[in-house]
């Protein structure tokens, strides 16, 4: 999806999410048992699908095509089920999760400031 949003810019957005979004459940369907679900748990997947899915892809691509294709994938990294599960659901996360959480947050926090600081000596003097 990130690739399509920075390499193709004037393809519209919602057909590239709507195609990233069939291709992975198509990909993930064997490894599914969809009659599993119930109505209860099919509501919160919609909203999920809507609040996540939708809202999310649709202000990533907006602001992607701001950005380079590497800060995009970095901020990409900092998706965080882990800690939405926790806060919605009260299930605790493993050790190693939040340690790895804590990693990749560092990294890229990291990075935007390396790289914010590099920006500000380039930058003309007045």
């Amino acid at each position: 999806m990130t690739v399509a949003i920075r390499r193709y810019r004037d393809v519209p957005l919602l057909p590239a999410a709507a195609v990233s979004s069939v291709l992975g459940a198509i990909v993930i369907l064997p490894l599914a048992a969809p009659l599993s679900v119930d109505a209860t748990e099919i509501f919160y997947l919609a909203i999920f699908a809507f609040v996540q899915m939708a809202l999310g892809l649709a202000a990533f691509g907006v602001g992607s095509r701001l950005i380079t294709a590497a800060q995009a994938s970095l901020i990409i990294a900092l998706e965080m089920p882990v800690l939405w599960v926790w806060l919605a659901f009260d299930e605790r996360p493993e050790i190693s999760a939040i340690i790895g959480g804590a990693i990749v947050i560092i990294a890229v926090a990291g990075h935007f400031l390396i790289d914010g600081y590099r920006g500000m000596q380039t930058r003309p003097k007045y």
